[in-house]
């Protein structure tokens, strides 16, 4: 069935659920989602019986994760929604998810994300913390807004992965980086001294 998106849109505006319109149209609530938002259509959450909100997954688990005051596990978010696995789709959709998801080398370089983010946010420069969407492979922020076409990088060695290993990651992603016309700028841990000189670097590459 084609999606009309004029007729999506009316059928919001007259009260149906993002599922039940998905339903409908044969699609994915994701998907009707995005078309409301396009539209500047503003999202409403839906009441259960009893008056309480229905908050939608992503959400739920970013309060969840945020309110066990460290890093969590995909399985334990997945057992949040009662799930076996959690679908790549939760990051794509939520990307702040990713900031408090646990990953091996994350004691290696906790500190290092935890003043990156920090920084970012103090700045007011948007980004998406872990991100893999736009190259395929990770990448410490993704900045967005203003900053779009920038990736920022930690290029400090896990003591989980071998030399080699990290040589090749950080290769693969200046490759990814080249065919996706993204600027990766790389960090290390001389630059946590002082991330306000990085500022200058990062107007200047703006596009």
């Amino acid at each position: 069935m084609k999606i009309d998106n004029q007729t999506i849109i009316d059928a919001y505006k007259n009260g149906q659920s993002l599922n039940a319109i998905a339903r409908a149209f044969g699609t994915y609530a994701t998907t009707v989602r995005r078309i409301l938002e396009k539209n500047n259509i503003e999202l409403r959450h839906d009441a259960v019986t009893k008056g309480a909100i229905i908050v939608q997954d992503g959400e739920k688990l970013i309060e969840w994760a945020k309110s066990q005051g460290r890093p969590v596990t995909k399985s334990e978010l997945a057992k949040v929604l009662g799930k076996k696995r959690l679908t790549p789709s939760y990051f794509i959709k939520y990307p702040e998810l990713g900031k408090y998801v646990v990953r091996r080398e994350q004691k290696d370089i906790e500190k290092y994300t935890e003043k990156l983010y920090q920084w970012l946010n103090d700045n007011h420069i948007q980004y998406k913390p872990n991100d893999r969407t736009k190259l395929k492979v990770s990448v410490d922020a993704l900045l967005l807004g203003e900053y779009s076409g920038l990736a920022i990088q930690i290029q400090e060695k896990p003591t989980c992965i071998s030399t080699k290993k990290f040589e090749e990651r950080i290769k693969l992603k200046m490759r990814r980086a080249k065919e996706a016309d993204v600027v990766i700028v790389f960090l290390n841990k001389e630059h946590f001294e002082d991330l306000d000189s990085i500022k200058g670097l990062l107007d200047s590459l703006k596009r």
